[in-house]
């Protein structure tokens, strides 16, 4: 829990921030202050946030720029409830056997496997091989907004969204004229950081490029903990016609990075390198019929791990979706995805050959308004696998407005994670004859905005997991066969008194089954930044509390209850000339110790300095 010392920093410091700036703020409204969102994930269809029986939440590039990092993982981590993300270090995740970087949701998922799908502007990206993520290739550059469904999403996107879905949506001029931004880290531990970004609008083409640099020595005298990442992106769009628009979103990042191991067995030389790689092409068209969706999508890895494991893996496919709306009130979607993944890999003792496993699958979404204030939903995916066969993915939802700021949902939904290549085909405990983790979840939500300055939610919700992949010992063997019941429920709070100052804290409490690790029982998340004049201040804070980390033990993982942690990040920004700007950031101000996964102490207080350029 947080401490009475802290609590007493914590609230002096929100107070003060509220008094020096509350006086100094405009009366007038932005785009941003209304606070009424669009959402593309939820349903592939553009909707108001509060038309949605799903449970989003919306990171914007305001709350990208104040936070401390240049991370979506930590992004997410500072803003989701009911999302825990594992680290070891200062900068960079971890990668391989370890348990770093790894993403639960509500208290499923927290392992190598991925239960929450990321998507980059709606193309899936994983490893091919293992069906994991790989939390450092996911960088904020060149982000417009992150877009988060905090529940199963398999019924639009497939395998690995049993427990909910990251979408990171591409930033885009969308005004003529050109933009430049460029900063330098540089931090504790000879830690540096170089970012950069150029983009710009002429008639009908678009483009915005980002290039970014990382490295650290890591906190870790007693092990190697060095960390270097290099991340690009590119987004290009050509307006053909009025209704015609022609898109190309690509990405890459060349990771190395050590494993520090635990403190009772640091490591020298535990390196592992990593290249990701991968882009997709959109066409976009509009007509009387709705507006149609063509995408074609690619994504690659490279991995070199310092124990000899050598693997090349791909996805490959295709989406194509029709957006219309036959009639007043209704919106329809259909769609149909196929996609294709695997690849080749060896380690020290073994050729695994190359193994490809291909899925596709027809879905279709309704949702129609009637008697003014009721929305109805409901939406179906065929899903088709070419080892196990098809798996029907429904869902349904419903939304009542008794008041034009008040909303209320329910909803039911199934989500699915096919096995990966690793748990059919790799090492000992494979087993071919696994079939999908399933899972059915039940939510029930509130939202209430209150004039156009704060907004509040909550949700609650219960998860009936079924088929569970576990590992089964002696011998060490995947099988399925875990059921596990997660309740819970999680509440959002923000306030913007002014467009100069904004506030806000989420909460989440999971009831964890024994199933679930690497994920806490409750969080709590809380931020404010304030700006007067050419002086910004931001404070953000993270508690975690009633977790449960994982070790393995004669090859047997066990879940040990961890430290409850609160972590505070504070950040002073002041301009010194137009476009110019010195910014000072300290990171775990109050100097907590803590792990944030089993064996691997985080650093204490620490800070960075930046200089960044906007013209």
């Amino acid at each position: 829990m947080i401490g009475p010392n802290k609590t007493v920093c914590l609230l002096g410091l929100l107070f003060s921030l509220y008094a020096l700036f509350a006086e100094n703020a405009p009366d007038s409204l932005s785009v941003r202050y209304k606070m009424n969102p669009v959402i593309v994930t939820a349903t592939k269809n553009p909707s108001i946030q509060q038309n949605l029986a799903a449970s989003v939440s919306v990171i914007d590039a305001a709350v990208l720029d104040r936070l401390p990092t240049h991370s979506v993982f930590d992004a997410v981590q500072a803003q989701v409830p009911g999302l825990y993300v594992t680290e070891w270090g200062l900068m960079g995740f971890g990668a391989a056997g370890s348990a770093a970087g790894k993403l639960s949701m509500r208290g499923i998922g927290g392992g190598s496997n991925s239960c929450v799908l990321i998507l980059r502007d709606g193309r899936p990206d994983f490893m091919g091989l293992m069906g994991c993520t790989i939390a450092d290739e996911f960088s904020t550059d060149g982000v417009e907004r992150i877009e988060v469904i905090r529940g199963p999403g398999s019924f639009l996107y497939g395998t690995n969204a049993i427990a909910g879905v990251i979408n990171i949506i591409p930033r885009r001029i969308k005004t003529v004229g050109f933009e430049t931004r460029f900063s330098a880290d540089y931090g504790e531990f000879d830690s540096r950081t170089l970012s950069a970004g150029h983009g710009g609008k002429a008639g009908g083409f678009d483009y915005f490029l980002t290039a970014n640099t990382r490295r650290t020595d890591g906190h870790r005298s007693d092990a190697d903990s060095y960390y270097r990442g290099n991340h690009y992106t590119v987004h290009l769009g050509y307006q053909l016609d009025p209704n015609t628009a022609l898109e190309f979103n690509g990405n890459s990042a060349d990771i190395r990075v050590d494993d520090p191991g635990p403190v009772t067995a640091p490591l020298k030389g535990a390196w592992y390198d990593i290249l990701r790689y991968g882009g997709d092409v959109n066409l976009i068209h509009k007509s009387r019929l709705g507006e149609t969706n063509i995408k074609l999508h690619a994504n690659f890895g490279k991995h070199q791990f310092f124990d000899g494991w050598r693997s090349n893996d791909r996805t490959t496919g295709f989406m194509v979706y029709q957006n219309f709306s036959p009639w007043a009130g209704h919106t329809a979607t259909i769609g149909f995805d196929w996609k294709r993944y695997g690849g080749d890999a060896t380690d020290a003792t073994s050729d695994y050959g190359t193994i490809f496993i291909t899925e596709y699958a027809p879905y279709i979404h309704l949702q129609q308004v009637f008697l003014t204030k009721w929305i109805a939903s409901a939406g179906v995916r065929l899903e088709h696998h070419n080892l196990y066969g098809g798996e029907m993915l429904p869902r349904a939802g419903l939304v009542y407005h008794p008041l034009n700021q008040t909303s209320l949902r329910i909803s039911a939904s199934k989500g699915f994670r096919s096995p990966s290549i690793r748990e059919l085909y790799f090492w000992m405990p494979a087993n071919a004859g696994l079939t999908p983790d399933r899972l059915w979840n039940y939510e029930a939500g509130f939202s209430q905005k209150v004039g156009y300055a704060m907004t509040f939610d909550a949700t609650v919700f219960q998860a009936e997991g079924s088929n569970l992949i576990q590992l089964q010992t002696p011998p060490p063997k995947w099988v399925n066969g875990g059921t596990y019941t997660h309740t819970g429920y999680e509440l959002a709070w923000s306030w913007m008194p002014s467009i100069h100052m904004e506030t806000g804290a989420t909460w989440s409490k999971t009831d964890l089954s024994p199933f679930a690790f690497n994920s806490p029982g409750k969080k709590f998340t809380a931020y404010v930044s304030a700006k007067a004049g050419p002086v910004s201040l931001s404070a953000d804070l993270l508690s975690v509390m009633d977790w449960r980390g994982i070790t393995t033990v004669n090859r047997k993982d066990v879940y040990p209850s961890m430290k409850n942690y609160t972590v505070v990040n504070l950040s002073i920004q002041t301009a010194v000339l137009k476009g110019v700007g010195l910014k000072l950031m300290v990171r775990n101000m109050l100097d907590e110790q803590y792990e944030a996964m089993y064996g691997y102490p985080m650093p204490g207080r620490n800070w960075i300095f930046e200089t960044n350029f906007q013209f």
